[in-house]
């Protein structure tokens, strides 16, 4: 546990860095937080949106949404309970039906933090048996204490206090950190209200439906969402498009299966990823690729008697690769698969 305890301390920086969107540009005012300052809204196929979460922004992972006749079905919640809200405002901007389900694809924090705004709704929240277990207790690892982030924010606000006005840029991206320390106060870690372990559960919107299916990859606890009227598919954390994935509680020898098969059975659909833009076939295809090129890359360097701390320094990420997004995730992703691959890494 001591070695575990050591991997999630290293680790848990960089996803908390993603949430504060330390790996893309930051380019949005936070003049007037607003919904276009962390997702933007993509229409997929009619009824059907992807909510694209911005760097720095609130959101932090992706979500997105179905219509259909009686009811709207959300998928994931995004990191905060600021920035479902302002999905909810966008969602009633487009029909008055009711949010009939919410579904959590996994338990990490940026696609389950908004979940306690759905619970005080009554939306039912669906997710693997997993979640349940998780959601309020791994979770913690990934949100600092109360006392921590009311450091930061006193920090962040010190530093604002003594930035001249003339350095805009500066000011600006203190004001966004000083935005998401607030939101993140405000994170209550909320389980999931119905859950299941294996094959699939089907959604009634009326005449769309939409199938929930469990594969494992990620975490251990994935879930994904097929629109069949509409051929989308959901994948949550199970697809990234152009982006290098978290794979701290990943097992890639049974991620990479479920690609081929989801890839298989959805060869024509778009994708809304947890991460990255709307993709196509083509694009999990290359997220696939880059989990086996990983794969083999560091089982060549176990068989050519690299230490776990060599390969990090001598497995350099393939140029094909590099203009991926969260590529501060290429050496963590070196060190998961090599404890993967030597039977040392401790997963859920």
């Amino acid at each position: 546990m001591k070695a575990f305890n050591v991997r999630i301390l290293l680790i848990a920086p960089i996803i908390l860095a993603i949430a504060f969107g330390s790996f893309l540009p930051q380019s949005v005012s936070a003049d007037v937080p607003k919904a276009e300052d962390d997702f933007q809204i993509a229409k997929v196929a009619e009824g059907v949106y992807a909510a694209i979460a911005k760097s720095g922004g609130l959101a932090s992972g992706n979500a997105g949404f179905v219509i259909g006749n009686d009811g709207v079905l959300i998928f994931d919640t995004f990191f905060t309970p600021a920035a479902i809200e302002e999905l909810i405002a966008e969602i009633q901007s487009l029909t008055k039906l009711p949010i009939k389900f919410a579904v959590n694809s996994h338990y990490h924090l940026d696609h389950t933090g908004g979940n306690q705004v759905l619970a005080a709704r009554g939306v039912p929240i669906i997710a693997h048996d997993n979640v349940m277990i998780w959601q309020t207790t791994k979770n913690k690892r990934f949100l600092p204490a109360p006392e921590e982030l009311a450091k930061r924010k006193a920090d962040a606000a010190k530093q604002l206090a003594d930035t001249p006005a003339e350095q805009a840029d500066k000011r600006s991206q203190l004001e966004r950190t000083i935005r998401r320390l607030d939101a993140m106060m405000t994170i209550k870690l909320t389980n999931p209200t119905k859950t299941f372990k294996s094959g699939t559960m089907t959604l009634d919107l009326g005449k769309r439906k939409v199938i929930l299916a469990t594969l494992p990859g990620h975490t251990g606890g994935d879930v994904f969402a097929y629109v069949p009227d509409a051929k989308v598919v959901f994948t949550g954390d199970l697809g990234w498009s152009r982006t290098l994935p978290n794979l701290v509680d990943a097992t890639v020898n049974d991620w990479i299966p479920t690609l081929d098969q989801i890839l298989k059975q959805h060869p024509t659909a778009k994708f809304v990823p947890g991460h990255g833009n709307v993709a196509g076939a083509a694009d999990i295809k290359d997220f696939r690729d880059y989990l086996d090129d990983l794969r083999a890359r560091v089982k060549q360097g176990i068989a050519n008697g690299l230490t776990v701390d060599q390969a990090k320094q001598q497995l350099t990420l393939p140029e094909k690769y590099k203009s991926f997004a969260f590529q501060n995730f290429a050496v963590p992703n070196v060190d998961d698969m090599y404890k993967e691959l030597k039977a040392t890494k401790q997963t859920n």
